[in-house]
This record gives structure tokens, C-alpha cells and sequence, in this order.
């Protein structure tokens, strides 16, 4: 009886809890753009997850592992949580694409061979799936649109307590006054 009791004392109303144990981790995860990297890889490796999430050959690679290698590290570069975090204006975004656009395409064109790469069609492949990838996650941080900063804002909550006595406040004074007891 006596640990049912204690159990109860420590459980407290949910409206009494502070956020972060029902939405500590929510931030992490659903700004974790992970997953779409890891969509990406499969795509260039010609691979998709099956219903298990094991991941199964659905065609050719469009480049071999040297390629892929440097095609996710240089979209990790924009495909990250600082990035939707942030607070971009469309003219950062346009500028963060056409520099990504350009450098892809130089990389593209110069290591086709290195990197295995079998036609034009495909480069073209790896040309869209990177920057709609990374276009898109810039789209999370444009400042000038519901942005994933403006639903966190709105999902804070604050609790404060205070404990109100009716005890008299007393200066300085008060204390030498014999007839203030």
C-alpha cells in the first residue's frame, strides 16, 4: 500500500510536466534530415527499401561507391539540421542552389569516368535528385514561410510556480519596533 502511494506522489498530471518528456526529442527527429540523405544514397545505388527497410537492388547504380561518396558528402554540405534551423531569404536559397547546381555539375562532368557514370541521362539522374533534395530542405529554413521555426515556436510551453504566503513583509525598521509582533 505504502508503494503504491509513493508511485502516485511521483507521478504528476501531464499538464504539470514540462514539455521535453513528451517533446524532448521531438525537435531532433523531425529535423534530422537523415533519412533523406539515406533516400538518396539508395537512389544512386539503384537500391530500394523494401517492407523490412532492407535495402534491395532495383536496377543499375547510377555511380559507383567513389561517386556516392562524394555526391552525399557534398549535399551533407546544404542536407542538415543547421540548415533547417536557419532562416533563409529566397535570395540565399537561389544563391545556395546555383553554387550547389554549378559545382555538382563541374564534378559531374569532370569525373564521369571515375565515377562510372554510363550517359548523359544519368547525369542528368544525379543532377535533379541532388538539388530537388537539397532545394527542398532549403525550403524548411525560408524565413518568409511556415517555416519548421514557426511550429516550434508555437509548440513551446512555459510553467511557471510561484508559492504566495500571508506573511507581512517586514523592513528593517520592523524588526527593532517592540510592538510589531
Amino acid at each position: 500500500m505504502a508503494e503504491e502511494e509513493q508511485q502516485q506522489q511521483q507521478q504528476l498530471p501531464s499538464s504539470y510536466q514540462t514539455p521535453y518528456y513528451q517533446y524532448g526529442s521531438s525537435i531532433l527527429f523531425l529535423t534530422n534530415p537523415e533519412n533523406e540523405l539515406h533516400k538518396l544514397e539508395l537512389t544512386l545505388r539503384g537500391m530500394q527499401e523494401d517492407e523490412k527497410g532492407m535495402a534491395q537492388s532495383i536496377g543499375e547504380p547510377l555511380l559507383n561507391q567513389k561517386g556516392v561518396s562524394e555526391i552525399i558528402g557534398m549535399t551533407q554540405s546544404i542536407v542538415n539540421q543547421v540548415t533547417i534551423l536557419s532562416s533563409l531569404n529566397k535570395d540565399d536559397i537561389d544563391t545556395l542552389r546555383d553554387f550547389l547546381g554549378d559545382t555538382l555539375a563541374k564534378d559531374l562532368m569532370v569525373n564521369r569516368r571515375r565515377y562510372d557514370i554510363k550517359n548523359e541521362s544519368t547525369r542528368d539522374q544525379i543532377y535533379f535528385s541532388t538539388i530537388s533534395t537539397s532545394f527542398i530542405c532549403m525550403k524548411r529554413a525560408q524565413s518568409d514561410t511556415l517555416s519548421d521555426k514557426k511550429f516550434w515556436r508555437g509548440s513551446v510551453q512555459e510553467i511557471h510556480s510561484s508559492v504566495n504566503t500571508n506573511e507581512k513583509k517586514k523592513g528593517i525598521l520592523s524588526k527593532i519596533n517592540p510592538w510589531n509582533k
